[in-house]
This record gives C-alpha cells, structure tokens and sequence, in this order.
C-alpha cells in the first residue's frame, strides 16, 4: 500500500513546523500553493523547496472557478505559476514539473467535479469520494460551465501542466472514470481535515480528530493491499495537529508515502 500525500493552502504560519514533521517521518508531500499566500509569505514555500518538496499551483485567490469567467480563472493560474517560479528560483532548485488543482475542486462547474453521470456504476462511489471530503453542490452545470471547464482543461494542458504520477492507480472508479483523464491534480482519499478547524467545528459530518481517524480507518478501498492512493489534506493554521496526527495514524497502520 502506498500513497501520494497532496496538501493545499501553502503557505500558512505551519508550513515551517509541517514540513519539519514530515521530514522528521520521512513523508514526502507536493504542497499546493496559493498565489495570494504565496505573494506575501514566499519564504517557507522557499524553504520547502530545498528540503526537497514539491510545489504545486493552487490558483491565486481559492475563489471557485465556476464564479470566474475564463480569463479571470487563466488569470489566476498565470500569476501563481509566475511566484512559484520565482521561489523555485530563489532556492536554486529547478522546477521537475507543473502540477495544477483547482480551489475547492471546483474544476469550472461547481460541485459537479466530474461528470457524474458518464460515470457509470462509479457514479455513488464517486459521489461519496467528493461528498465527505468537500463542501459540494451537487446541481448540474449548465452547458456554458461543461464548456468553460473543457477549455480550461486545454489550457493546462497548453501551459504544460501534467497530471498526478497515476500508472498504478488501478482502482476501477479511478482508472475508468475522468478522474484518470484529468489534466488537474484528482485525489482518492480526503482527509476532511478542514471539518475541523474553529471556523468549521461542528458544521459538518467529521466533527472531531477521532471522527477523521475513524474515517480513515473505515473507508473501503484505502487499505487494500494492492492499493495505490492519492491523499488530499490542507496546510492551514489551525491544522497542524490534526494533519501529524493523521499521517502519523497512516503511516502507524501500514502505508508507505511514495515520492512523485
């Protein structure tokens, strides 16, 4: 069993301290950036990098790209790959590849991520993987949002985006969905970290740390022994303990965090 370990909102006040654990466990991580984040406090994302850390674009501002038209949300992504190019080039390290997620994985068309209903007998299974991990709106999306979505996909594409490493993710509902075919960075498990946080506690359906290794512990796919996962989890300032306390919960039952 092994994992690819994604965290988005780099950087926060903990992104020192959270990578220091994750070296300490000997994990390593593609962090997500935000460009607005990033733009005010690019030197832990500098350090990051040379403790051999991977950088990914987060957009600049996390607004849904479904409220962007298309040159806004292009607009978004330009700005951060130029700041994330620039601490690349302040640590000296030079950048292996461009790595996109869209902000709340809205990926053009609201909560409607992929298209669901081309999805076959994965259409419930994927529904719940994006349902208990994010704050979604399961309305489908008008004809204007699926073209605006497209083409942002060509633009990645254009850019030089790659997907996520995912030869060996071979779960059916990942492999023979859109998520396999995804430009954007897609993910197989959410840790639900944020549920957590003072501004959320409460409000959602994981309500505690035990709730978060409880979900860990039960999902269907993340400990079959030929599994391969991609790990979703946030770099935020409330969520240090919660994040070392589910990798280490991870790793203590078993799963091996892979490089890309």
């Amino acid at each position: 069993m092994s994992a690819l370990l994604t965290i988005d909102d780099s950087p926060s006040v903990q992104t020192d301290a959270l990578c220091d654990f994750l070296v300490r466990r000997n994990v390593p991580a593609l962090f997500f950036c935000r460009g607005d984040r990033l733009d005010l406090n690019p030197e832990p994302v500098v350090r990051a990098i040379g403790a051999g850390f991977f950088m990914g674009n987060h957009a600049y501002s996390h607004t849904r790209f479904s409220t962007l038209s298309y040159e806004d949300g292009v607009a978004e992504i330009l700005k951060t790959e130029t700041l994330i190019d620039a601490a690349y080039k302040k640590a000296g390290v030079a950048r292996p590849a461009k790595y996109f997620r869209f902000p709340h994985m809205d990926r053009g068309t609201g909560g409607w991520i992929i298209d669901f209903d081309a999805a076959g007998q994965h259409k419930d299974r994927l529904i719940r993987l994006f349902a208990e991990g994010l704050n979604i709106d399961l309305t489908p999306p008008s004809a204007a949002l699926r073209d605006k979505k497209d083409r942002l996909q060509e633009f990645l594409r254009a850019q030089g985006f790659v997907p996520l490493p995912g030869a060996d993710l071979t779960l059916p509902w990942y492999r023979d969905t859109e998520l396999a075919q995804a430009v954007d960075a897609m993910f197989t498990f959410s840790t639900s970290d944020w549920m957590v946080t003072p501004r959320h506690a409460g409000k959602w359906r994981y309500k505690t740390l035990a709730d978060l290794l409880n979900k860990i512990d039960e999902d269907d796919t993340l400990w079959q022994s030929a599994g391969h996962h991609i790990i979703l989890a946030h770099d935020q300032d409330d969520l240090l303990p919660v994040v070392s306390a589910l990798v280490d919960h991870i790793l203590d039952k078993g799963m091996e965090f892979r490089a890309l």
